[in-house]
């Protein structure tokens, strides 16, 4: 093909210097399609339909991997993969006998290759990786679907006090962290087999990278006491090397238990590390050089700071992510709440354009995927706060709790619709159990304030004075938690320190008013939401 030869025995291309030349994996599809094609047209559907059978791609997917063969075999004038308007591809090419050279070396790497297969196991004592890894050798990597935009980590089996050895419970308590990690939706965790071959050494952080195409990876040393273990954990950026978080833990230890406690404490460390790792990237460096994923985290963390500047440039970083990844839905539904958060905020121009924006955005979410949690929760969001449709906001809470009964996120934000609606008693049992799930959640001020929130509908005073001074301690910009805090303090008896707590507020929104309040919150028309405003009222806020 021009200069390039291709050997469709071994799917392997080689440049006119006999070099190999290395493709994405559907890329390598379209070229072996077109090679067993070779001279005759082929339609863009039909090139669609037999590469991407199982997935609904646009012509964007193959007009990439023809871009990539072009590059590839050095078709700068477009002479040998010619593009026919309208019609299709013609690659042109003739059979030929592979140059000897490229022959011997393919011949090299399929007996390296085979004679690794047919070693004879060696005898060994104790745990051993389960093969040796080639540090030097590239990775081939997996070509992911943009819509993978997930940090990438890797649980090491933690080294024993013993030198250069590992300790059966140090692979047993890997495997357990890797476990509870692998349950959740916002991290690909790398398979115990895969980790098993670094043989619990922790290695340099590039060879990692090299050897595992990770972003982080978790190590640590181990050291058995009777009846307990204790753990020096270390949690490493690979790119940096920065260590994220570390700790120095005992843990009750008997691998005969199902569960072994206190792991859950090491995967909310590790998640909530994961996001402010990412706010810090995302701040300093432009939106071209950051993965995906650390756009997703950084945005999101920076979208709940609530300083209006980062507020607004985590929807440039979301909508970026939108293009760069269309056919993931989260991107679209944490659009969807940036503007629920920015109508709540009171930074909105116009509330009903925001809330049709927002409905846009969570209905094409669902498109891609009826059942992602996160769509349906925020879809609820949006029908409760800008819509005020209830009753369809409840049944999308129900439908992702239904889906994952952990989610804190849809579970905190269910109890404070049930408040709103004078079901206190019920909205407080959903906003307590998703703060007991946020124990070390970045975003925990948000748990505490929809739980105060719950907890001024059943007037108790004392637990949300509580709740919201916690509240904004963690985050003094949270507009909910400002305005809760006078009625808290005045429902508790403290008149003097509720009309303080009002003159804050009056101050950092001087446009703040009660009737304005009463027109955008979907409490409005209940008794909970009347009352609330009456106590505005009470401590001098204006009308």
């Amino acid at each position: 093909m021009g200069g390039a030869i291709y050997v469709t025995t071994s799917r392997r291309l080689f440049d006119a210097d006999e070099q190999e030349i290395l493709l994405r994996a559907q890329s390598a599809e379209v070229l072996h399609y077109m090679v067993q094609q070779v001279g005759t047209l082929v339609s863009r559907d039909d090139l669609i339909t037999h590469i991407w059978s199982d997935v609904a791609v646009t012509d964007d997917s193959l007009t990439q991997c023809i871009r990539d063969i072009r590059k590839a075999i050095g078709d700068t004038t477009r002479s040998v993969l010619v593009t026919v308007p309208k019609r299709g591809y013609l690659l042109k090419g003739s059979p030929t006998a592979a140059p000897k050279s490229i022959m011997v070396t393919m011949t090299a790497a399929n007996a390296k290759v085979s004679s690794d297969v047919d070693a004879p196991p060696q005898a060994t004592e104790g745990i051993k990786p389960l093969t040796t890894v080639d540090a030097a050798a590239p990775l081939l990597m997996a070509d992911l679907d943009p819509r993978d935009v997930l940090p990438t980590l890797a649980v090491l089996p933690f080294k024993s006090d013993q030198p250069d050895t590992v300790d059966i419970y140090g692979v047993f308590l890997a495997d357990e962290i890797a476990k509870l990690l692998s349950m959740t939706k916002d991290v690909n965790v790398i398979s115990r087999l895969s980790t098993g071959t670094m043989g619990g050494l922790a290695p340099e952080l590039q060879t990692a990278r090299q050897t595992m195409n990770v972003d982080f990876v978790l190590s640590g040393y181990l050291v058995r006491l009777g009846t307990r273990v204790a753990v020096s954990i270390e949690f490493s950026e690979v790119d940096t090397g920065f260590v994220l978080w570390s700790e120095r833990m005992q843990f009750p230890f008997d691998p005969t238990q199902p569960e072994t406690e206190g792991l859950e404490v090491v995967v909310a460390n590790i998640r909530r590390a994961i996001t402010l790792n990412e706010v810090r990237r995302i701040s300093s460096k432009p939106i071209p050089s950051l993965k995906l994923f650390s756009i997703l985290h950084g945005a999101v963390g920076l979208m709940h700071r609530f300083s209006p500047t980062d507020f607004h440039k985590a929807k440039d970083f979301l909508e970026h992510l939108r293009q760069q990844a269309p056919r993931h839905p989260a991107p679209l539904a944490w659009l969807a709440r940036w503007h629920v958060l920015n109508s709540a905020q009171g930074w909105a121009h116009d509330p009903e354009k925001d809330a049709e924006a927002a409905l846009d955005l969570t209905a094409r979410a669902l498109d891609l995927d009826p059942f992602h949690t996160l769509a349906l929760v925020c879809e609820g969001q949006v029908l409760m706060h800008l819509v005020k449709d209830l009753d369809t906001a409840e049944q999308r809470y129900d439908l992702a709790l239904e889906s994952n009964p952990n989610d804190a996120n849809g579970r905190s934000l269910r109890g404070m619709l049930l408040a709103f609606s004078d079901r206190g008693d019920l909205g407080k049992r959903d906003t307590e159990r998703a703060m007991h799930l946020t124990p070390l959640d970045p975003h925990r001020f948000m748990y505490l304030a929809l739980n105060a929130g719950a907890c001024l509908a059943t007037e108790d005073y004392d637990r949300a004075l509580v709740l919201t001074r916690e509240s904004l301690r963690l985050n003094r910009e949270h507009a909910s938690s400002l305005r809760m805090l006078p009625v808290a303090l005045l429902g508790a008896g403290q008149e003097e320190a509720a009309y303080n707590a009002a003159k804050t507020l009056r101050e950092r929104y001087p446009d703040f008013r009660v009737g304005a309040w009463l027109r955008s919150t979907p409490s409005a028309q209940f008794k909970n939401g009347r009352r609330f405003a009456d106590m505005l009222r009470t401590v001098g806020v204006p009308e």
